[in-house]
């Protein structure tokens, strides 16, 4: 009986890992690529101006996929007024109209928040810093997942609730050296401690 709960647990465990890390995923083609790089600088809403986005960036992005997990750095700057001329506060950019629809498209791609904070005053100077609003880091399964993301339909509509109480974003891609938070293996920490319990 031990030896079938074990056998289940892994099978459970490796079901998961295929799935968060995405095992059958390919690198990204440089057509896509180009999709990509319209789909972050294309006018979402007509009276919102074309983001500010490197094409040479996204083009090295593209040609250097892995087909693995990468991070992203938002440092975002939020409106100090509304479209209302309301008071708007540090996280008001998470919108809820926008947040409950690219958050469940986040999750379907296996990709979630790693850290979501206010910063404070840095350190350093100048002190840019002190200007961003909220700092958020998320955790992609894959480059090919940022494209599905960013090119669904329902993400570049939801685009324009986000617009509505930001007035900009940095945006920095980076690859995990020491990686974050990692529920693969909380998984397998949980599934380790249901083996112990049944054994």
């Amino acid at each position: 009986m031990p030896m079938i709960l074990h056998i289940i647990l892994l099978v459970i465990f490796l079901s998961f890992a295929c799935w968060y890390d995405g095992w059958w995923i390919s690198p990204l083609t440089k057509e896509e690529g180009k999709v990509l790089y319209k789909a972050l600088s294309g006018k979402r809403v007509e009276d919102q101006a074309k983001s500010s986005v490197n094409p040479k960036s996204v083009e090295v992005f593209t040609n250097t996929d892995n087909g693995k997990q990468f991070y992203m750095l938002n440092l975002i700057k939020d409106k100090t007024k509304n479209q209302k001329n309301e008071d708007i506060g540090a996280f008001e950019s998470i919108d809820k109209n926008y947040a409950k629809v690219v958050f469940p498209l986040l999750f379907r791609h296996a990709c979630h928040p790693v850290l979501v904070s206010k910063p404070l005053n840095t350190f350093s100077q100048p002190a840019i810093e002190e200007e961003w609003s909220a700092i958020f880091i998320i955790r992609y399964r894959s480059r090919r997942d940022l494209y599905k993301v960013v090119t669904n339909p329902a993400f570049q509509k939801a685009w324009k609730f986000k617009l509505s109480t930001i007035q900009s974003t940095t945006v920095i891609p980076s690859l995990p050296v020491l990686p974050g938070l990692n529920l693969k293996w909380i998984l397998g920490l949980v599934l380790i401690f249901i083996g112990l319990i049944g054994t």
